[in-house]
């Protein structure tokens, strides 16, 4: 007999709460995925030491009901935003944050190419009603004074004219910092992903406690 009541007192427990919409339950994660390259997709660490990661850790210690989703790959352009961020939106992010453009200035390509895949990038996520925030890459100093200006103009241009949130430059007080970069200089090791990380939270966690 205690048997059978414990079963009828669960089922209808459950059944109670399928019926009643108002019945307290915690919700899924909100998504905030970052579509970027092999910045984001932490070349030459450990995925659990990527700023993504890192970015996770910190939301779950605000308590915050959001998932950090790492969507990087490896050499992406600009060029390829467009196209990514409409296969991304097949599992319908709340939040995406464009960090495309390094291996652009890196290959030397025209600012002006990158500013229209990104503008391409952003406008799409907005008619299709996914808010969208971008994130600010640079060129090393070593391309030029007029290219390095030029190319890092792009993104201030681009928030701007699409009315957007503009994170700060992501390697900051890491790049060209020997000692929290690999040894390839570009990418940033454990260290420098920690201070990418904090860098960058204050900006995400604005972002997703409206």
């Amino acid at each position: 007999m205690k048997l059978l009541y414990t079963i009828l007192t669960t089922t209808l427990f459950s059944l109670a709460v399928f019926a009643n919409p108002n019945t307290t339950t915690q919700s899924s994660p909100k998504k905030f995925i970052i579509l970027g390259d092999s910045l984001t997709e932490g070349y030459g660490v450990a995925q659990s030491a990527a700023f993504p990661a890192l970015l996770q850790k910190k939301v779950e210690q605000d308590k915050l009901n959001w998932k950090i989703i790492s969507s990087g790959s490896s050499g992406s352009t600009s060029a390829s935003g467009l196209q990514r961020i409409k296969w991304i939106a097949k599992s319908k992010p709340d939040m995406v944050l464009v960090l495309l453009g390094s291996n652009d200035g890196l290959r030397g390509l025209k600012p002006e190419e990158t500013e229209k895949n990104l503008n391409d990038t952003v406008e799409w996520a907005k008619q299709n009603n996914i808010e969208v925030s971008l994130g600010q890459l640079h060129v090393p100093p070593n391309y030029g004074k007029d290219y390095e200006k030029k190319f890092s103009a792009v993104y201030a241009k681009v928030a701007a004219k699409n009315k957007i949130q503009l994170a700060p430059f992501l390697l900051d007080k890491v790049a060209g910092q020997k000692d929290l970069n690999l040894a390839d200089g570009i990418h940033p090791n454990e260290k420098g992903h920690q201070i990418v990380a904090d860098n960058l939270y204050p900006f995400v966690k604005k972002l997703i406690s409206k």
